[in-house]
């Protein structure tokens, strides 16, 4: 699973680890929501492994091989992901970005299983990456509905499992990355951006129900990390023009997705405002 795991690679993989009858699950780090999870269900992730203590080593959710961190240098024998960004080659690849989801993808390829954890974890990816169903497509429903009949688990209890509260540290880190809010204007549309110490996602996701596209700057010594969300806007092709300067990786959706860089977070949030501006 990629750094921060989410809870989209986190049921990816718990559930594959299920069809395929048993495998190890690993990832540098997890997301709070993840961790929540792992600790609700007793799931054992590791977060360092010996890859030739492994036949066979699967990626999922993952765009590129930065994205694995401490991971990325492992050899790759299968990947399935959905982020049309993806450039990890391997003997298996299955990429299909028309899924909103990794989890549903999955379940469409695979089907069921006997396990009922991994029915709620699928739901959960596919609740969080589609940002409870606003990304969400035809195929997403029918998908849904599908691992409802299957599992027998009603939606209403799926939803309050994964209706997370915020936590203090992310209430700080919303009001200090609306405290350091600029914007820009074109028109009616409004491109926004901030910089915060953590929490990244969950500001950017708030915010993105005001701005039309938003940027969410952290700092880690000369690395900056960027979290974007836009409504209209490709961030991809914007992540694409703004990289030549800036040196940045980039991955994910093109409405949800992140970079990294290296640079000044203001330099590098003042250049994607202005490529958003272009194609407003």
């Amino acid at each position: 699973m990629h750094k921060n795991a989410d809870l989209d690679a986190l049921a990816s993989a718990y559930y594959l680890s299920r069809i395929f009858g048993g495998a190890d699950l690993a990832a540098d780090s997890l997301d709070r929501f993840s961790k929540y999870m792992v600790k609700k269900f007793g799931i054992n992730v590791k977060f360092d492994a010996d890859e030739n203590s492994y036949d066979e080593i699967i990626v999922v959710d993952t765009a590129s091989r930065e994205q694995l961190g401490k991971f990325r240098d492992f050899r790759i024998d299968a990947v399935y992901d959905h982020h049309a960004s993806n450039d990890i080659l391997a003997d298996v690849r299955v990429v299909k970005p028309s899924y909103p989801s990794c989890s549903e993808m999955l379940y469409d390829i695979f089907g069921k299983v006997e396990n009922e954890i991994a029915y709620v974890l699928l739901m959960g990816g596919i609740i969080t990456d589609t940002r409870w169903f606003r990304h969400a497509n035809g195929g997403t429903f029918r998908i849904v509905s599908r691992l409802i009949e299957d599992s027998g688990i009603e939606y209403g209890k799926i939803a309050e499992i994964f209706d997370f509260p915020y936590v203090q540290s992310e209430k700080v880190a919303i009001l200090k990355g609306m405290q350091r809010l600029k914007f820009r204007t074109k028109g009616r549309k409004i491109v926004a951006y901030t910089i915060v110490g953590a929490h990244e996602s969950s500001v950017a996701t708030l915010l993105s129900s005001i701005a039309d596209a938003i940027f969410v700057a952290s700092a880690r010594g000369d690395e900056v990390r960027i979290t974007g969300r836009s409504r209209e806007i490709n961030l991809l092709e914007v992540y694409h023009d703004v990289s030549v300067a800036f040196g940045c990786k980039y991955g994910g959706h093109k409405n949800a997705a992140g970079m990294t860089c290296i640079g000044d977070p203001e330099a590098v949030l003042n250049a994607l405002a202005i490529e958003c501006e272009k194609r407003l």
